[in-house]
């Protein structure tokens, strides 16, 4: 089995400075207000510009934005990590309520939607945190990979949106089979063995927020 070491999270890693354009939230509640204007801010850090109105309502126009980012291999990942730094920060104590599924339902997004939201914060949360070096090990192919086969990942994430929809009962059993979709397209002939776990558990932290009964793990082989 390959052995790596994960780093500490590159969300305390990288050096940022706090926007104080937004009020600082002592509690732990979530509220529009601070929602709206760190997601600004957020926004205006990354550069975002394809997609309408805030992450957390359009979460999978800005994921694939997002995700294009990484094209630019590590130089592409630490923007994105810098970004959502300063992003939770000026959550603050509200940041757990500000990323939670339940949230989202009470601002009247529909269930899936508020799922979306909350699978994205979790893979972008892995990628840069204990995926990183997975990551950064792959340079070039991770960026391949993401250059030329977005619409793969694209059909990944509808075909386990549309299985669960049809039968939920099947659950694990979709969780298991969108996890091998994303292993299959990140097992490329340019990466090592990591590349793979790392599409396995970019997809297992998508699908484990909801799906907590799964009983399922990726491996390094």
């Amino acid at each position: 089995m390959l052995k790596y070491n994960h780093p500490k999270s590159v969300f305390n890693l990288v050096g940022f400075q706090l926007a104080t354009g937004c009020d600082i939230s002592n509690s732990t509640k979530c509220n529009p207000e601070l929602l709206k204007c760190c997601g600004t801010q957020l926004k205006n850090d990354l550069g975002l510009q394809n997609c309408n109105g805030l992450l957390a309502y359009e979460p999978e126009c800005h994921r694939e934005e997002i995700e294009a980012m990484y094209a630019n291999g590590i130089d592409g990942l630490f923007k994105v990590c810098d970004s959502f730094n300063k992003y939770y920060e000026c959550l603050g104590d509200a940041r757990k309520d500000c990323t939670s599924v339940g949230f989202h339902v009470q601002m009247d997004l529909h269930i899936t939607d508020a799922i979306n939201v909350a699978s994205m914060y979790k893979q972008f949360g892995f990628a840069c945190g204990a995926g990183f070096d997975g990551f950064s090990n792959n340079d070039l192919c991770m960026s391949e990979i993401f250059k030329t086969r977005q619409p793969q990942i694209t059909e990944c994430r509808n075909q386990f949106r549309n299985n669960l929809i049809i039968g939920s009962r099947n659950h694990c059993l979709y969780l298991d089979e969108f996890v091998g979709c994303f292993t299959n397209v990140f097992d490329h002939s340019l990466c090592n063995r990591e590349s793979s776990w790392w599409g396995c558990e970019y997809a297992r932290q998508s699908g484990k927020v909801v799906l907590n009964d799964c009983d399922l793990q990726c491996h390094c082989k």
